[in-house]
């Protein structure tokens, strides 16, 4: 399973077929042009998060928010990703994925018009409502597409590129957030403004990526016709199991990283608010050079020893919350661990393993549910952070040791052991008769 073709370097999909050969689809052809443009939904999606979180103090003395309406609107925005993703999934397999991304990174522009120009609290409301819909909506299709597009030899690191971005996202959105620190209420209409200038150059490019030949074969055998329900018997029922658990558990453990690394840093740590957002940075470049070191790795056999040494790592993380003295320093170490071990154990490879346990017409549904269902999870399971963060480490820490335990775990037991599989390979192993 080795492969000595660099990442960087034209992929054999592209090469001049025969003449009597099936043409190819430009994405194929294009596989790291295709990989950026869908996994941008990686950077909208991370990015996203981080800059509502960035917002909440401003948005706190400029529209007189409650701590209760704080915690909604970024519950609402966690919450409606999970559904947008569900939703958009299943119709990327129903439809096609390309009627999803032809559309959704319009309605996500639009409900960034409504927070960049928002002058009342329900004007934030509706527009982070929208945003989250349609962003939930762009993740699992656009995953889909990078996975069906690749060739099967460079899947691994296609998709495994997508958490490059997923990386990108916060690190860019915190250094627009200081750039703009110093125009007050302004700064979230510029972080946000950002953000939407991206998505309409994204929309814009992504307009030349067609529909995977996936999809269209499934669609001529007439397979899409499956129903959810197909995912809870026979042969897949283990896999959706496993997916569900495995990223509900991941995502607990990451969403708290997200969404209370500041307020950790700032509460438990001790740090002044511009401190704190400067010290979360450190860990994104060790977060970026970890995903470059392993991108090629996830097409080969060490694919698996990458997820064991990261799900020992990430446990280890926590650990040291509890054996070493409370404070700013302590946090930090916890949470650069912690991004290098959930980076070789968690995302890229459930985004990997979704693309090798579904068939193409389940694919879409099967990514959606199980990444709706863990934002939802983890969004319930966030409310109980403020009050842990307040008595201490502690109980945070235990709380994430048992989540990366169970995470690592589910990992090792369930993983798939197969890779390099073409798409024509996956299908012809997971296909389910007609009617099933």
């Amino acid at each position: 399973m080795t492969d000595s073709t660099p990442a960087p370097a034209p992929l054999p999909a592209a090469a001049a077929a025969p003449a009597d050969a099936p043409p190819v689809d430009p994405q194929t052809a294009r596989p790291w042009r295709t990989a950026l443009l869908a996994g941008m939904a990686s950077y909208l999606d991370a990015g996203t998060i981080v800059a509502v979180s960035a917002s909440l103090t401003v948005w706190k003395g400029q529209f007189a928010l409650d701590a209760w309406q704080l915690g909604l609107l970024s519950a609402a925005l966690t919450v409606c990703i999970g559904i947008g993703a569900i939703v958009g999934g299943r119709i990327g397999d129903r439809v096609g994925r390309k009627r999803v991304y032809a559309f959704d990174l319009l309605l996500y522009a639009f409900g960034l018009l409504w927070i960049v120009f928002a002058f009342a609290p329900a004007m934030l409301f509706v527009g982070v409502i929208i945003v989250g819909l349609a962003i939930g909506a762009d993740v699992p299709t656009s995953i889909t597409v990078v996975g069906e597009t690749a060739p099967g030899t460079h899947r691994g690191r296609l998709v495994t590129f997508t958490q490059l971005l997923w990386g990108l996202g916060p690190l860019v959105v915190i250094l627009v957030v200081l750039a703009a620190s110093g125009f007050g209420d302004w700064m979230p209409r510029i972080v946000f403004g950002h953000l939407l200038v991206l998505a309409l150059i994204t929309w814009a490019l992504r307009r030349r990526i067609g529909e995977p030949a996936a999809w269209k074969n499934a669609r001529s055998t007439g397979a899409i016709r499956e129903g959810v329900g197909v995912l809870f018997r026979g042969r897949l029922l283990s896999s959706t199991l496993f997916i569900m658990a495995f990223y509900a558990l991941l995502t607990i453990g990451t969403n708290f990283y997200g969404s209370f690394g500041l307020y950790a840093l700032e509460t438990v740590g001790g740090l002044p608010g511009p401190t704190a957002l400067l010290v979360s940075l450190i860990g994104v470049p060790v977060i970026l050079i970890t995903v470059l070191a392993i991108m090629r790795a996830m097409d080969g056999a060490a694919r698996r020893p990458i997820f064991v040494v990261g799900a020992v790592v990430q446990v280890a993380a926590w650990i040291l919350p509890l054996v070493l003295p409370v404070g700013a320093g302590t946090l930090v170490a916890a949470f650069v661990t912690y991004g290098i071990g959930t980076t070789m154990a968690g995302e890229a490879h459930y985004k990997v393993w979704s693309q090798e346990l579904f068939p193409t017409e389940l694919r879409s549904t099967a990514l959606g549910l199980s990444f709706g269902v863990a934002r939802i999870v983890s969004a319930i399971s966030l409310v109980f952070v403020p009050t842990l963060l307040a008595s201490g480490l502690a109980g945070v820490s235990v709380l994430m040791i048992v989540v990366t335990l169970g995470s690592g775990v589910l990992g090792i037991v369930f993983m798939p052991r197969t890779r390099g599989e073409s798409i024509d390979a996956i299908d012809a192993r997971l296909r389910l008769p007609s009617g099933s």
